[in-house]
């Protein structure tokens, strides 16, 4: 009885849309990011990195030039991480 509700109650969390990312699993990369020079750019690489949908935390390191991204795979992918830092006006590429 009790796995019955459990089961209910993540069907209708899921059709009305208030589970997101339930079946997206949580992924981490790292982009080697070019261009910054103060603090304002690490914060400037952060909130762009932020505003991809599917990010739950960014952090960047202007000594080691680079960004560590946790993210939605569902959502989004480490390319799309690049090209945003890329688009805010920073070189950017995933880190193999």
């Amino acid at each position: 009885m009790k796995h019955g509700l459990i089961v209910i109650a993540l069907i209708a969390a899921v059709l009305a849309g208030t589970v997101q990312g339930v079946f997206a699993a949580e992924k981490s990369c790292t982009l080697d990011v070019a261009g910054m020079t103060c603090d304002s750019c690490v914060k400037h690489v952060q909130d762009a990195l932020k505003k991809v949908e599917g990010v739950k935390s960014a952090s960047v390191d202007i000594k080691g030039k680079s960004a560590s991204v946790v993210f939605l795979d569902e959502k989004t992918s480490p390319d799309k991480l690049a090209a945003a830092v890329t688009e805010a006006g920073y070189e950017a590429k995933v880190k193999k």
